[in-house]
């Protein structure tokens, strides 16, 4: 799900800042915005993280520190000073100067940008952010085979269908690739043999009635 602009302006592109001012006597305070940017627009990393809220089409409130006093005063209250910035407010939940990866992460996580599957090579395996943890399917080399050996999925998402909905992805992903894939995981192979493509990429056709 993308969060659509929360800019009052009509005609306003998703991924542009918005302005969150607070009313006047008697009239009524509009929605607080999911996501708030602190910083200042001559600030590279405040640019940057604009830069990259824009590419994922996810609006935002920039509440720039150096014009604005009510912003300062709410970032000194969020951060202990008006200076520790660019910080994110996302939901209620504090992101100081995050990187990429971790920016991407709170949002998945509060619901308003999907990254998709994220492969890990380094940990080898691919990951889907969701709360209340992340899910994931963990893999070995064996030479250049890759040994699909497990899924994991919180407690609490089980048996709502997510798993095999995640594997399904992943699979997906794995279908274009060139090397061969085996599926040690006995979720991972009741899955994967429910379609035929699945089956041949992942050498199941053999054991399909053992």
């Amino acid at each position: 799900r993308r969060l659509t602009s929360m800019t009052p302006k009509s005609g306003t592109a998703r991924g542009h800042p918005a302005r969150h001012n607070s009313p006047g006597a008697g009239a009524e305070a509009s929605p607080a915005p999911e996501v708030t940017l602190f910083g200042e627009t001559r600030c590279h990393k405040t640019r940057h993280y604009q830069d990259a809220l824009a590419a994922r089409s996810v609006a935002y409130e920039l509440a720039e520190v150096d014009k604005d006093a009510q912003a300062a005063e709410r970032l000194t209250a969020l951060t202990g000073s008006a200076s520790k910035f660019p910080t994110f407010l996302i939901k209620g939940r504090k992101l100081r100067n995050p990187r990429l990866a971790e920016l991407d992460k709170a949002l998945a996580r509060a619901g308003l940008y999907d990254p998709g599957v994220i492969h890990d090579a380094k940990a080898q395996r691919f990951l889907r952010h969701m709360l209340p943890s992340d899910a994931f399917v963990s893999y070995r080399w064996q030479g250049d085979r890759m040994i699909l050996s497990h899924i994991e999925i919180d407690p609490a998402l089980r048996g709502s269908g997510l798993g095999a909905h995640f594997a399904a992805e992943v699979f997906e992903r794995l279908l274009p690739s060139s090397h061969d894939i085996r599926l040690a995981c006995p979720f991972l192979r009741q899955v994967a043999r429910t379609r035929a493509a699945w089956r041949e990429k992942f050498n199941l056709e053999e054991t399909d009635h053992g």
